[in-house]
């Protein structure tokens, strides 16, 4: 057992032994007790010292983003000029259906964003125009849906 079960341990009698005392128990009771913290503290520092694998889950699927986000995302723009957030999702938007649509042909703008690591700061017009690019390669290469495969099919 390490260190720290035994001092969880040591804590564990001591409060029993504190409890009696407090409580007025007899010496068979309060051994009794102590005997119990005792063996609470042992099965806590194995307990502690096991080392079980735990299943984990598998994280859940990005979501394909596609015409609706693009649409939604010109909607928002048509009104006001873009903010931070606006240049975000678009950045972000060209970086999935650029991953999703590897073969399509794209403007030197289209390019220039998906380079940089981080949003630049874009106008109203050049936001829009990226959108409609982005638009325009959805429609144009649809992404296939994935085929959902039984366990043991192949």
């Amino acid at each position: 057992m390490k260190r720290s079960a035994w001092a969880i341990t040591v804590v564990l009698v001591l409060l029993a032994l504190v409890a009696g005392w407090f409580f007025g128990l007899d010496a068979r009771h309060a051994v009794a007790l102590a005997g119990a913290a005792f063996a609470a503290g042992i099965a806590n520092g194995l307990l502690e010292s096991v080392d079980v694998p735990r299943a984990t889950l598998a994280p859940l699927p990005e979501p394909v983003r596609g015409l609706s986000d693009l649409q939604a995302l010109e909607f928002s723009l048509s009104s006001t000029e873009p903010g931070t957030r606006a240049v975000r999702e678009v950045h972000a938007l060209a970086l999935a259906v650029t991953t999703a649509h590897p073969g399509a042909a794209r403007s030197p703008a289209l390019e220039a964003l998906i380079a940089k690591a981080q949003s630049p700061e874009l106008s109203h017009h050049e936001l829009g125009t990226i959108a409609d690019e982005l638009e325009r390669i959805v429609l144009l290469q649809p992404v296939a849906p994935p085929r959902h495969t039984p366990p043991g099919d192949p």
